[in-house]
């Protein structure tokens, strides 16, 4: 069957970095339509409110690319789902502007759908070539296994930033949130929610050091994706959060215990004003004279 796809590059501040990404995309357009059962591939360039050269040089490409210009930043998953609802592509897709990603890869995406039968696919960053830093490693496989706990199903990489989704897959997802845990809370829906019959396909993919300053902000990001994570099992698995939330507080209490009673059972010293006093002067002559 001979399907469309959409590239959605969201982009935010991206001058040093989008003519690369876009030259990339279209020239992985043949190599798509080549090595997939992709026919066509559109881009579409989603300026988030960028106070730099991105729309400037992202222009330059309009004879062969969509820019969509959003002149106040409304966030990373308004930019994606701003360009998949201009579309009536089959597949909805999209990857960073920052050059972690390479857009040939969508090949193998596309490929990985079709004969897995998947709604979603997306590729996983955590292998042994990836360029991420260790603390986003650290946590993304923490993220990564709490929602494997919680759903039953695997999953490695929860926030990856290289997809794509069927468009009726889309609409099951919805609403999806605008900010940075846009990706997160696709992976959380898919995999919780069971009504909807969603498969998550994941396959192993390339991932480069970024060009420019990364706007992923760890700790307060990593507080958005915990909550995403957690808000979307309290609504789809609440018997799981539970049973999750009862298991670590009794390894908590459990932890608490045994550290008491090591305590009272270990060795104590027991010492006296005239003790601290007396001590020093030991084998000490004191001439009183």
């Amino acid at each position: 069957m001979a399907l469309n796809l959409l590239i959605a590059i969201p982009a935010l501040n991206e001058e040093a970095s989008i003519e690369a990404i876009i030259q990339r995309s279209l020239e992985a357009t043949n190599y798509i339509t080549a090595h997939s059962p992709i026919q066509s591939v559109g881009v579409t360039v989603v300026s988030d409110g960028s106070t730099d050269r991105t729309v400037e040089l992202a222009r330059q490409y309009l004879d062969r690319v969509k820019l969509i210009i959003f002149e106040k930043n409304r966030g990373y998953g308004a930019a994606i789902q701003e360009a998949w609802q201009t579309s009536d592509a089959d597949l909805l897709g999209f990857l960073d502007a920052d050059g972690t990603c390479e857009p040939r890869f969508f090949a193998d995406l596309a490929r990985a759908l079709e004969e897995q039968g998947g709604d979603i696919v997306l590729g996983c960053r955590l292998n042994k070539e990836t360029k991420m830093p260790l603390v986003r490693q650290t946590g993304n496989l923490l993220f990564a296994t709490l929602l494997t706990i919680l759903s039953g199903r695997s999953i490695r990489d929860t926030a990856s930033g290289m997809r794509i989704v069927r468009r009726q897959a889309y609409q099951k997802l919805r609403p999806l949130p605008d900010g940075l845990h846009f990706t997160p809370a696709m992976s959380a829906r898919a995999l919780l929610d069971r009504k909807s019959g969603l498969k998550l396909v994941e396959i192993d993919m390339p991932y480069h050091e970024r060009v420019g300053r990364s706007k992923l902000n760890v700790g307060k990001d990593g507080l958005r994706f915990l909550k995403i994570i957690l808000e979307t099992a309290a609504k789809y698995r609440p018997g799981r959060l539970a049973a999750l939330a009862a298991a670590g507080g009794l390894t908590i209490c459990g932890i608490s215990t045994y550290l008491v009673r090591r305590y009272r059972s270990g060795p104590r010293v027991r010492s006296t004003w005239s003790d601290r006093i007396d001590t020093p002067l030991r084998g000490v002559s004191i001439d009183r004279n």
